[in-house]
């Protein structure tokens, strides 16, 4: 979708005219007399149907044929898409009589429905939304509520029900379904402005048992559970909601919510209506004015026409900008006191050939200059990297801004090879004149300071730091058509993929390249205090064999933790002791928007024998052959399922297909071949999957015939942040098991074993070990690397100097910065605070350096124990506080290096007072 292309004005008239256009619900067309005028064809509906939701605005033919063919599309699809637009023109034009109403315009690089908005359904539900937000920030609830409540009688199902229901997938079906939940909350705040909390109450006890983990709707019936004099119904209600976030997650509900609690527990006047209803009796209206100044934050929400558009931080993305912000006036944004992030800077230039540029069109350019800034945008998103600017012919993609991830730098890389060979393949489509000439990429990675904005009003962060600049500089000295790595990206991705490589020819971050290798690539690091979780796996799949049912087990880790290396012993295990027995492993990408279709076209491949060197026709052969034994005398089966398999493995095909058909297939594939011999299919880093392949893999187990089959999965915590009900009895044959932090005497035995390896020394008692690295085996395996660094290039006085106190190695630092910033806020604001009081901690100094509540700051300490990164103490030294350790002095380190000095300062200086305070005065 791209730029604007017709804006009508929203005046008093359009209301009067009617809605010729449904997308709320079922897709339906209507002409001038009121009847409805069917639009034939999957094809047809899904293009009116996406052309309807961007009204006016260009949708590319590469979104169409996604949404038609969310998978491997077939050879003709521009063709059908090209067939269908023809078709639904003649519609318009001539079964509708819409002729001048709605035209279908042919717009690079796709297609563009040139209609009044107001003719749409949604287009009129969104006007009347705003209407009514705006009422209400008027102070007019009454008349917002009105409009609030039009624009929901719009709806009468989900967007394009039907055509949902036949495959088509689009992510703009998600962020409008959004926007109805959005209306239906601010409707219920607009009536509890009204006063009218006893009429809502028992709608919103409904709302918020269908959304469970929705803390606005909860908010919202806590308030009015409180105003109907239902207080401890009210305390009840956060109650549950404490404990389904701390089962589901781990973890505490939001801030706010904590905070409504409390002002209800204490019966504060800001919850009271300043006016009583009339006469007292429940549910009579309020005054016209707003009742209250404002409600909490969980019980507000954005504009619904932007709320989808706009990712959290969680999400990974900021808004694209085209440039900096200007710093001066009063409504410059107010940034933050910011932190230290590494981050990978990506810069593409392009010198293009373009009449515009020639005739120095500046509105011509920038329109031209779009199809570039597309391809960019789509491969940033693709590796999960943020557009962050643009200047001229130059864009800026960042890893690593809002969430750090550790393997950043090789996401950069990746993105930027991606980017240039898609710039360098562009053709000018309907005779688009600009076409890139030359072409430049840049890659640098470094620190740099990040400040986010203080109202987190969606505004792009602040990067400050020489990184940009270093990066601009190696832009200048890249050659065109090629891509350049400063040395630091270079030995980022060298300690991901154990590849190093002087030659950019030789990249590294070439594709199929391996993005999760060993911690070390010359060290094989024994498996240690690990044999009970074995043991259990034998008996399972024992089992499994024994009964002819399936077992489904999770096996949780914090990262470092060994899940990958588990898992490979997992697969050594069953060579060793099952020679009949078949072992299925697949690895889920870590990034990339087809994660399912490859993990599951990895295992259609493995069952079916296929080899990465086989040519097409030999692939089509195997597969083909493979599925008759599988099928048997089935041919119609046979026939349905080859080309939902063709498109998990990337054969060529020309079905229409529905990726839920093409994983039931793949179920129907496991399910026969796990008849013929005992199966342990392994999937390693599901919390890595897409929703498409959690839903597959998620009760497995219990949803195949009875055949001897044990699903082990490998995943970090945030797979049960997910709002699955993961391990915990949604089917009965599954398991979840947590691998914990080794031991002081496992610890010690694990760092003698690599030690040995290299003929080394440990050179450190096993209680200094573990209280540096806090018993995790990746810390175990880098310090281990890093005793035998002189080797490889360190001095000897550099060796002695870190011979006491050895520096945090840059693999442990990029895997506790990814932890860290996956935290929920409030915890990861604890932790930074506590890292700066020390290496014990209290809860008493972490309330105070943070002004918080002694509840919420023992909370969090707890929350952050059980992520492994805090140990509690049996007693504590200070009375009425509890007392707290950093389990691994490189986790603190990691941790307070992020933060600026004037922070630091604040927290030692209030921590000081606080100790202060605990020594009496002395007479």
């Amino acid at each position: 979708m791209q730029s604007q292309i017709l804006d009508h004005g929203e005046g008093p008239a359009h209301s009067q005219q009617p809605v010729r256009f449904r997308v709320l619900g079922p897709l339906t067309l209507h002409a001038d007399d009121g009847r409805t005028v069917p639009v034939l064809g999957t094809k047809q509906r899904a293009v009116l149907g996406l052309l309807l939701l961007n009204a006016n605005e260009v949708v590319a033919t590469s979104e169409l044929m996604h949404a038609l063919w969310p998978g491997r599309k077939p050879a003709t699809a521009r063709k059908m898409v090209q067939n269908a637009v023809s078709a639904l023109r003649t519609v318009l034009a001539h079964d509708a009589g819409l002729s001048t109403e709605a035209v279908l315009l042919t717009h690079a690089p796709g297609y563009l429905l040139r209609v009044d908005p107001d003719l749409i359904d949604l287009h009129r539900s969104r006007r009347l939304a705003e209407q009514g937000r705006n009422e209400l920030a008027a102070g007019s609830p009454p008349a917002a509520a009105e409009l609030l409540r039009e624009a929901l009688g719009l709806w009468s199902g989900p967007v394009l029900a039907d055509l949902v229901d036949l495959g088509v997938s689009s992510p703009g079906f998600a962020a409008v379904t959004d926007e109805r939940q959005y209306l239906i909350e601010d409707r219920i705040e607009a009536e509890l402005h009204c006063g009218r909390h006893y009429q809502i109450l028992g709608e919103l006890r409904l709302l918020a048992e269908k959304n469970p983990l929705n803390e606005r709707l909860c908010g919202q019936l806590m308030l009015a559970l409180y105003r109907s004099g239902k207080q401890t119904e009210a305390l009840d209600a956060y109650g549950r909601q404490q404990a389904l976030v701390a089962d589901r997650f781990g973890g505490e509900p939001a801030q706010e919510l904590y905070d409504l609690s409390r002002a209800i527990l204490r019966h504060d006047p800001a919850l009271d209506l300043p006016v009583p209803p009339a006469a007292g009796l429940p549910g009579t209206p309020a005054p016209a004015t707003p009742l209250v100044t404002d409600l909490p934050a969980p019980l507000r929400a954005p504009d619904a026409r932007t709320a989808p558009a706009m990712p959290s931080p969680a999400h990974g993305a900021t808004p694209v900008t085209d440039g900096p912000h200007l710093m001066a006036g009063p409504g410059a944004p107010q940034y933050g006191a910011g932190e230290r992030k590494r981050l990978s800077a990506v810069l593409v230039r392009v010198d293009a050939h373009s009449p515009a540029a020639e005739d120095d069109d500046a509105e011509a350019l920038d329109s031209e200059f779009r199809q570039v800034s597309d391809v960019v945008t789509e491969e940033a998103e693709r590796y999960g990297g943020t557009v962050a600017g643009r200047i001229g012919s130059t864009l800026l993609m960042l890893f690593g801004l809002i969430r750090t991830r550790a393997d950043d730098a090789l996401r950069a890389a990746q993105a930027g090879q991606a980017v240039l060979d898609r710039l360098l393949r562009l053709r000018s489509p309907g005779g688009m004149a600009f076409l890139p000439r030359q072409v430049w990429v840049a890659v640098s990675t470094g620190d740099a300071l990040v400040r986010f904005t203080e109202s987190g009003s969606g505004i792009a962060p602040l990067v400050v730091g020489a990184l940009l600049d270093r990066c601009l500089r190696q832009l200048e000295s890249t050659d065109p058509g090629r891509i350049k790595v400063c040395d630091a990206t270079r030995r980022a991705i060298t300690l991901l993929t154990g590849r190093a490589t002087d030659g950019v020819d030789e990249a590294p971050w070439a594709a199929g390249t391996a993005q999760k290798p060993p911690a070390v690539s010359d060290m094989h690091a024994p498996l240690v205090e690990r044999d009970p979780g074995l043991d259990v796996l034998t008996a399972l799949f024992n089992q499994a064999i024994r009964t002819g049912r399936p077992h489904q087990i999770t096996v949780l880790g914090e990262p470092g933790m060994g899940k990958s290396r588990f898992a490979d012993e997992i697969g050594e295990l069953v060579r060793a002791q099952y020679a009949d027995a078949h072992l299925l492993s697949v690895r889920i990408p870590a990034f990339g928007q087809t994660r399912s279709l490859t993990a599951f076209g990895e295992l259609v491949a493995r069952c079916a024998g296929l080899l990465p060197t086989d040519p097409p026709a030999d692939a089509d052969s195997k597969l083909t052959a493979a599925l008759h034994h599988w099928t048997g005398a089935y041919a119609g089966v046979r026939s349905r399922f080859l080309g939902h398999l063709r498109v998990l493995v990337g054969q060529p095909h020309t079905h229409d297909v529905r990726t839920e058909e093409a994983l039931a297939a793949c179920r129907r594939i496991l399910e026969e071949t796990a008849a013929e011999r005992p199966v342990v299919l392994v999937l390693d880093d599901l919390h890595h999957a897409d929703d498409s392949l959690l839903d597959f893999v998620d009760g497995l187990a219990g949803s195949l015939a009875r055949v001897p089959l044990l699903v082990v999965a490998t995943a970090g915590p945030e797979l049960l942040s997910r709002g699955l009900d993961w391990g915990r009895g949604r089917y009965r044959p599954a398991s979840t098991l947590s691998l914990e932090p080794l031991g002081e005497a496992a610890g010690a035995r694990l760092l003698q074993a690599l030690c040995e390896e290299r003929g080394t020394l440990p050179g450190i008692t096993p209680a200094a070990l573990a209280e540096l690295t806090g018993g995790n085996p990746l810390f175990i395996t880098e310090y281990a690397a890093a005793r035998a660094a002189p080797a490889n290039g360190r001095t000897g006085a550099e060796a002695r100097r870190d011979a006491g106190h050895p520096p945090v190695p840059e693999r442990v630092r990029a895997v506790v910065a990814e932890h860290i910033d996956a935290l929920p806020g409030g915890a990861k604001a604890v932790l930074q605070d506590a890292s700066v009081i020390g290496t014990t901690v209290w809860s008493g100094a972490v309330a105070a350096v943070g002004r918080r509540d002694p509840l919420d700051a023992e909370r969090r300490l707890a929350y952050l124990e059980r992520r492994h990164l805090l140990v509690r103490a049996d007693r504590s030294a200070v009375p009425g506080s509890v007392e707290y350790a950093f389990r691994s002095e490189w986790v603190r380190q990691v941790v307070l290096q992020s933060l600026l000095q004037p922070a630091k300062e604040q927290v030692r200086h209030r921590a000081g007072a606080w100790r202060a305070a605990l020594v009496p005065e002395r007479q």
